[in-house]
C-alpha cells in the first residue's frame, strides 16, 4: 500500500496522485484557483455535492448535506461546521 505525505487541506485527496498540478502546496487542483488560493466555500460545497451526487445518486439535497459534513471535517473548512 502506498504512503502519501501530503493531503489537500480542503478535501483530503492525496496531493501526489493528482493528475492536474496545483499552484498551491496546501490545496489540490480542484480546491484552488489558478493562483493557488482556496476557492470559496459555496463553490467548494457545490462542486463536492455535484461529485457526490454523480457517484452516489442521492439527489442534490442529500448530496449537499453529505458534502457539508465531509468538507467541515477538513482543516480548511472546520470553521464552517456550525453554519
Amino acid at each position: 500500500m502506498p504512503t502519501f505525505d501530503q493531503f489537500c487541506e480542503a478535501c483530503g485527496v492525496p496531493m501526489s496522485v493528482m493528475d492536474q498540478p496545483s499552484a498551491s502546496d496546501k490545496y489540490c487542483y480542484y480546491c484552488s484557483d489558478k493562483e493557488g488560493n482556496l476557492k470559496s466555500w459555496e463553490e467548494s460545497l457545490a462542486g463536492t455535492a455535484e461529485f457526490l451526487d454523480s457517484w452516489q445518486h442521492v439527489g442534490p439535497e442529500e448530496a449537499r448535506k453529505r458534502a457539508k459534513r465531509y468538507l467541515t471535517a477538513m482543516p480548511a473548512w472546520a470553521h464552517k461546521a456550525d453554519d
